[in-house]
């Protein structure tokens, strides 16, 4: 007797939704969707790499450029470049794009621009597969399916909170993992309505693919529950305990080899705010979350932290527990008090996969970031697309104003999505916007002295620098980079200060001590700078300590005790041309010819164009009796325009 009337339902929902909006007109939606969030992306096309991890994840990454061995194992088993993030399809994507168009910025950009197309496109699928299983479930004010769907789409495609993820080469994980991760869910549900072990074991194969993409991932096996959830099943069902546990156990292992990574590089745990302090701030990170994704307001690619020197949270912060606890509340109240399946999943999605990037467990030194949205942002914008559907339903005669609202409200977002996407064009327009939006926010203002600084506008970049030691006087690089000038332009006494600034403020501030022993040395403080060189290397082997140690100990004459420092040096960095030019320099002038010859000979293979190189090898070959290759040298040597080896030639090797 029950059979009949399930029957009916069944088909009767896809039946209405098409008679509602024709499937065929549903991808003409979709296409002008897609065409107007290229439109918004188009000035991120044209943008360059810029000083803020673009370096390390692709320009400045050898490891991307080329299908070596070594690359491919450094890319899949270690942490390449040092990264502090495991996520090596996302690498693999970067050597795809070198091996087609090298460092070429705009090839990089256009395909986070396409992958963003896909996604939204993914996204637009996703909505249609759950507001078809709401209008199974009879829920009245579901007649728009095609429409909500085509609405949560649109949104995601154009928000100008995904701005970060598409016009940031570096943020590519985040593109891709969600590319994967929807495809999951999506394998996810077609399991759940065929009962299809083809589409469960899929949905594992894309769940791996999105870790591998990203670590974030993770909280996919808490998203197939919220599904459940949405599905009305049962979630103490054996069965379906048992289908979870491969994602767990996923999740458990990539969890654990990503907390391992961002340890062993240092980027957990930045900030000490304590316990009261974390949940403060995750609160405002959740509350700016939801606030920007329903009106984007002072948007910027980097949140600072305020200042916590004082070991407290400012009290505006605490503002942030309210809307936050009744978040929660609202959750609550939607799941137990007044249950309705389509709200408190739209909510679990955004709050599971933006809750570990409200930093409870602080990574890295920024409070909050656009990129974290990217994925939870689908819970939001799938229940303001509920609620404009509520509307429609509700207020029948107000269709016009609500979609010229509605109309307006999407020219407005496209609008800020074209003008941010030119914010993140070039170093320069990108600190700078984070200046203007955190005027006391003194890296910031460090890049911009960097940038003058490599442009050749020393005294700009000066200024900048000594700004930025007004804003925070407990500003190492600031100072450091500052003394830097100061040394390059023959200022060794300011530079010296400075340098001692940097190391007050940073007491293990490496380079610091480094500049300062070559500033002392210039000014023949030899027992000063071998003592810095001295600091650095009882904490740690150093190449340029080393190095310049040696250097040291030539210009003193030590040259027996220079010889072990070249080859400490050498031992970090095998490639060190200048370590064994240095090196033949000391063995030279100890009068041990034969291995002198070595070292030059090394040096040349490493960079043929060296210049005194085979002067001195020249010198050296003529110690140990090879004439022949003492004249071939001192010829090099004259045509790279040492003249000190014409003189040696008529002696040496009379025609």
């Amino acid at each position: 007797m029950e059979k009949k009337p399930r029957k009916k339902p069944s088909k009767k929902p896809a039946e209405t939704l098409r008679a509602d909006f024709p499937a065929k007109n549903s991808y003409l939606w979709l296409t002008g969707i897609l065409i107007l969030t290229f439109i918004v992306f188009i000035p991120a096309i044209k943008n360059l790499f810029i000083t803020f991890d673009d370096g390390q994840y692709v320009n400045g990454n050898k490891f991307i450029q080329g299908f070596s061995g070594t690359n491919l194992k450094t890319i899949l088993f270690e942490d390449a470049n040092n990264l502090g993030n495991y996520h090596p399809l996302t690498l693999l994507t970067y050597m795809v794009n070198y091996a087609f168009s090298e460092l070429n910025p705009t090839a990089f950009h256009l395909t986070n621009i396409l992958i963003h197309l896909f996604n939204t496109f993914l996204v637009f699928q996703l909505a249609m597969l759950l507001f078809v299983r709401l209008r199974s479930d009879s829920n009245p004010g579901l007649q728009y399916g095609v429409m909500l769907s085509s609405l949560t789409a649109l949104l995601f495609g154009i928000h100008p909170l995904h701005v970060e993820s598409v016009a940031w080469v570096a943020a590519r994980k985040d593109l891709l993992y969600t590319c994967f991760y929807l495809l999951s869910l999506m394998s996810y549900i077609r399991y759940l309505n065929k009962k299809s072990l083809k589409s469960y074991y899929l949905a594992l194969v894309f769940f791996v693919l999105s870790l591998l993409s990203k670590g974030m991932a993770v909280t996919l096996s808490l998203s197939v529950v919220a599904l459940d959830y949405f599905y009305r099943r049962d979630l103490m069902n054996k069965s379906v305990i048992l289908e979870k546990i491969p994602f767990f156990l996923l999740s458990l292992i990539f969890g654990i080899i990503a907390i391992m990574v961002q340890q062993a590089q240092g980027a957990t745990d930045i900030v000490k705010a304590g316990f009261l302090g974390k949940i403060v701030f995750a609160s405002f990170g959740l509350t700016q979350y939801l606030i920007k994704l329903v009106l984007p307001y002072k948007l910027c690619g980097y949140y600072p932290y305020p200042d916590l020197a004082t070991g407290y949270v400012p009290g505006m912060y605490y503002f942030s527990l309210i809307p936050a606890l009744a978040f929660v509340l609202l959750l609550f109240y939607y799941w137990f008090v007044r249950p309705d399946r389509k709200i408190v999943f739209g909510m679990l999605f955004f709050i599971l996969n933006v809750l570990l990037v409200l930093q409870l467990f602080p990574v890295g030194s920024a409070v909050m970031a656009d990129r974290y949205t990217y994925l939870s942002s689908f819970g939001i914008f799938f229940l303001m697309a509920l609620g404009f559907g509520f509307l429609l339903q509700k207020f029948k005669s107000a269709k016009v104003f609500l979609f010229s609202g509605l109309i307006l409200y999407v020219v407005v977002l496209s609008a800020i999505t074209f003008q941010r996407c030119m914010v993140w064009h070039d170093s320069r327009s990108f600190w700078t916007d984070v200046m203007v939006k955190y005027p006391h926010f003194y890296p910031a203002i460090n890049n911009l002295g960097l940038l003058n600084e490599e442009e050749g506008k020393k005294q700009e970049a000066v200024n900048l620098y000594t700004n930025s030691i007004k804003v925070n006087k407990n500003n190492p690089n600031a100072y450091f980079n500052r003394g830097s000038i100061y040394g390059k332009s023959g200022q060794l006494q300011l530079a010296i200060s400075d340098f001692d600034e940097a190391i007050k403020c940073s007491p293990g501030y490496t380079k610091a001590y480094i500049n300062r022993a070559i500033a002392k040395a210039m000014k023949q403080d030899y027992p000063g700078a071998l003592a810095d060189l001295d600091k650095v290397l009882e904490k740690e082997k150093n190449e340029e300590a080393y190095f310049n140690r040696g250097i040291l100990k030539n210009e003193l004459k030590e040259f027996a005790q220079a010889i072990p420092d070249f080859q400490e040096a050498i031992k970090l960095n095998a490639s060190c041309s200048k370590c064994y030019y240095s090196l033949g320099l000391a063995y030279y002038f100890d009068k041990n010819f034969s291995e002198a010859v070595n070292s030059f000979s090394t040096c040349i293979a490493l960079n043929p164009t060296s210049e005194f190189v085979y002067y001195y090898r020249a010198l050296s070959y003529k110690e140990i009796g090879k004439s022949d290759s003492c004249c071939n040298d001192l010829q090099k040597a004259l045509k790279l325009g040492i003249n000190a080896a014409e003189p040696l030639l008529k002696q040496y090797c009379p025609q």
